[in-house]
């Protein structure tokens, strides 16, 4: 059959069951967007910043569901620092992000080449051509599944309005389920240097189960004097908190993620300072309705209230925990102004509720308790 460049990504995202399209407007991505809409009759909303719509995308494939996020190459640069995340993280349904390359200039800020980026990030990636379209973005996607990576197609985004022709396939839908495993969900400094030697064996299809698994840290084993005392300090509000979590709890490579390891097990997904909240959208657009997002102050500021905006565009009844404990504890306590949370999360009132003491079991059980029962967004930020 033939039709447009842009229809027959579309056609192929709904033949593949990509459940999950997230997009920020942009030449190319919008009209693929568009038809992915049309031909599947699905309303996908946009997305703000390319992090986030990156970021929402791996948090559903790593759930077991296909996803792909649209955007330009400006756009990929803005989403890198969620993307060399996932690249150390295993995703369990194909999840490719179609990068649409403005070689001119002409609806950019400037003309900026993009594999020399990817290949630098050692980011998989495929250069699309207008003739077999349809088959590359097939074929990233199975290309993404057999090794469990995130994947990138270059589109010339000059090339959306002209024809080609092609032959439709039928396809299965992915089967992959989730299952906990932080050694593959939780990227952190704590097991990085495994997490290296299985993403450099994947890159070239390699194998790796061999490679032995380091022992799990339990907590406060020998982790350092402030993640210690930051773990002391939180650790009341987990005790609780372990009562009442639902299906997926992710989190932010910070002082908290500590807690997704041994004997706590409360967190199961963790990439970037800032990246709980698109994880967790991600998770429940995947099919989980039980989510919970855990932040610090810190992340919340740097990246996770481009998280919240979306959340609340996309009235998604996530919950997020925010420890408020105004310094960056995983860096070495630097303050953060104390009123500057306050006015971040002014414009969010009706879904806010503070857990005035976190060391009283009794409150903290409350509010965690009533959030939970609430079927919509609700941020408690515990004031430390």
């Amino acid at each position: 059959m033939k039709s447009k460049v842009s229809d027959a990504i579309g056609l192929a995202l709904n033949d593949l069951k990509v459940e999950t399209v997230t997009s920020v407007p942009g030449y190319g991505g919008s009209a693929v967007l568009q038809s992915y809409n049309i031909l599947g009759n699905k309303r996908f909303a946009i997305s703000f910043h390319e992090e986030v719509a990156y970021t929402i995308a791996h948090g559903a494939s790593i759930l077991g569901k296909r996803c792909t996020s649209l955007m330009k190459a400006h756009g990929f640069i803005k989403a890198a620092n969620s993307a060399v995340d996932s690249l150390y993280t295993s995703i369990n349904a194909g999840f490719v992000t179609i990068i649409f390359d403005d070689k001119s200039g002409k609806h950019s800020d400037n003309i900026l080449e993009i594999e020399p980026i990817l290949k630098g990030m050692y980011f998989p990636y495929k250069v699309g051509k207008t003739a077999s379209i349809y088959d590359d973005v097939i074929e990233c996607f199975l290309e993404s599944e057999q090794r469990g990576l995130p994947y990138a197609l270059i589109v010339d985004a000059d090339s959306i309005e002209q024809e080609t022709d092609f032959e439709q396939k039928s396809l299965q839908q992915c089967t992959n389920k989730y299952e906990r495993d932080i050694y593959k969900h939780v990227v952190h400094p704590l097991l990085s240097e495994y997490q290296y030697r299985v993403f450099t064996s994947k890159r070239s299809n390699g194998e790796t189960n061999s490679f032995p698994k380091p022992q799990l840290q339990v907590v406060p084993g020998n982790i350092s004097e402030t993640i210690k005392e930051t773990v002391a300090k939180y650790t009341q509000l987990f005790e609780v908190f372990k009562n009442v979590r639902g299906e997926i709890v992710t989190g932010d490579t910070s002082a908290s993620s500590i807690f997704a390891f041994p004997p706590y097990n409360l967190i199961d997904i963790v990439t970037y300072i800032g990246g709980s909240i698109p994880l967790a959208m991600g998770a429940y657009l995947a099919g989980a309705k039980d989510v919970w997002a855990i932040s610090g102050d810190f992340g919340f500021i740097s990246a996770g209230y481009t998280g919240l905006i979306e959340a609340v565009e996309r009235d998604l009844p996530i919950k997020i925990i925010i420890l408020n404990n105004k310094k960056s504890a995983a860096t070495g306590g630097q303050q953060i102004q104390k009123t500057l949370m306050m006015r971040l999360i002014a414009g969010y009132d009706k879904y806010v509720k503070h857990i005035s003491d976190p060391q009283d079991p009794m409150e903290v059980n409350e509010v965690l308790k009533e959030a939970k029962a609430e079927f919509e967004l609700r941020v408690i930020i515990a004031d430390y």
